[in-house]
């Protein structure tokens, strides 16, 4: 008995021991704490516009904040995905100088695609052109812009293992366009182009608080400004592009579905599609979040990749088997929340988007093992072909199935990606092969600093052996099947 007595007195200390120690599933745990917060927060957003604005409307701003996230994905320019890499041992400097080219260059990148953004879209569809309208199109450029700077903000976040910082900020975000929302309501607002405005003001008031008080709190001196913004781009601008083009598959596919449905069909059908991937958007972050982590791990330790991708295959069934049920269950209730239409008309969408959601895992960590085994050129072509089998197979399966055409366009898009993951592991000799991660090839040689709860020192690669290279992180000990024939 005082065995067992000792043992439960001991359980909070090992419990907060294990939660310290392990990186990958507490960082994880945190992004998918702040995408389900986001998604819950997003959910009475929606609820109260569905409510409140006609079927129409929500169609109609649902596409263009869809397409506002797509260029703010063009705009990030793998600035993102490559200080997941760099800032885990950067020194001071270069660590500072990395951040202000993540604030500066999404914001000035962001700006020019929200013009662009806004100059195209009323050619995209007779439906969008209300983004002629000048409020329209300013509230498209400046939230394209916004939304680049607070998504590369949690790229910084995750790699400094403070995810905690992102459902800080998310938390802030969904409040802040719930209450303009409400406000707007109150004032007898009932138009597309204020429930557009409501998202970018919460959107601009948080990316705002996020610059000035949670990225100084990371413990690391930074001053912001644009010396060395430029230098740092040039640097890195092969990775960075490499980086991008794998990004900008992956996002394809969710920004561009409801212009492609409002284009085909009708506003109307982009509501039932939108809602839907909405409350699906919540299976498809625990994969997404667990796959940037693992990026950020596999840069702060030397381990073999096997023990690390076995840790991540875990966790992700741990966090993704419950919300498949529940969502297979009880989703056309939950759908039922929005109004009886999107009970009747998403449902069918719904249960195409869970059964997706384990081939999407598969491809989602994969991406993480090409860019590490050096091979981001495969990364990008894999998504890209996904997406290209996604948009173009929905234009053409929605002329026959309707709007449940795009999900099957979707799933079709994952069964291609899981075959050449099968193929090229294969070919490779498989993910789980014993990799030793180079992480410590990063930064130049300097003093040791604190980076979480661990005294790490900072060696690194130089500029033209990594250009040579091709990528930011390429395992030392793996040689790519080209270089072994």
């Amino acid at each position: 008995m005082n065995w067992r007595a000792s043992s439960l007195r001991r359980l909070p200390e090992m419990v907060v021991a294990t939660y310290r120690r392990n990186h990958l599933a507490r960082n994880s745990g945190w992004v998918i704490i702040a995408t389900g917060m986001n998604g819950l927060l997003g959910l009475g957003f929606w609820a109260e516009a569905t409510h409140a604005f006609s079927t129409a409307n929500v169609g109609s701003a649902s596409a263009m904040l869809a397409a506002m996230t797509f260029a703010s994905t063009m705009a990030m320019m793998g600035l993102g995905t490559t200080a997941l890499q760099i800032l885990p041992r950067a020194d001071d400097e270069t660590w500072s100088t990395a951040v202000n080219s993540v604030v500066v260059g999404g914001a000035t990148i962001g700006l020019v695609a929200g013009l662009v953004t806004a100059a195209v879209l009323p050619h995209v569809s007779p439906r969008l052109s209300f983004a002629n309208q000048p409020q329209v199109a300013v509230s498209v450029v400046f939230g394209t812009s916004v939304l680049t700077v607070a998504t590369l903000l949690d790229y910084v976040f995750t790699a400094e293992r403070r995810a905690h910082y992102i459902v800080i900020r998310g938390a802030t975000f969904g409040v802040l366009k719930v209450a303009l929302l409400s406000l707007l309501l109150l004032l007898g607002v009932r138009n597309a182009t204020l429930l557009i405005a409501a998202w970018v003001g919460g959107s601009l008031i948080t990316s705002g608080s996020t610059l000035v008080w949670q990225v100084r709190r990371l413990g690391r001196p930074h001053r912001y400004g644009v010396a060395g913004v430029t230098t740092y781009i040039r640097k890195w601008l092969k990775i960075l592009i490499l980086h991008h083009m794998t990004s900008l598959g992956d996002v394809m596919i969710p920004s561009l579905m409801p212009v492609l449905v409002v284009a085909r069909l009708s506003s109307v059908a982009s509501a039932h599609f939108y809602i839907a991937w909405l409350l699906a958007s919540f299976l498809l972050a625990v994969s997404a979040a667990v796959a940037g982590n693992l990026l950020a791990d596999l840069s702060y330790n030397d381990e073999p990749m096997a023990r690390t991708l076995r840790r991540a295959a875990r966790l992700i069934a741990v966090l993704l088997l419950p919300p498949v049920f529940v969502l297979a269950i009880f989703g056309r209730s939950v759908l039922g929340i929005f109004g009886s239409t999107y009970a009747a008309h998403s449902y069918g969408i719904l249960l195409l988007f869970v059964v997706v959601a384990v081939p999407d895992a598969v491809t989602n960590i994969y991406v993480s093992v090409l860019r590490v085994k050096g091979e981001p050129h495969k990364a990008a072509a894999m998504n890209f072909g996904m997406a290209t089998v996604a948009l173009v197979g929905a234009w053409f399966f929605m002329g026959v199935f309707g709007v449940a055409g795009a999900a099957w366009a979707w799933a079709l898009a994952q069964a291609v990606g899981c075959g050449y993951v099968a193929v090229d592991a294969h070919a490779t000799r498989g993910p789980l092969a014993p990799v030793s991660i180079g992480a410590s090839r990063w930064v130049s040689d300097g003093p040791t600093a604190k980076l979480g709860d661990q005294e790490r020192a900072r060696p690194m690669a130089t500029v033209d052996e990594m250009h040579e290279n091709g990528t930011v992180d390429r395992a030392p000990n793996w040689t790519p099947v080209s270089e072994k024939q």
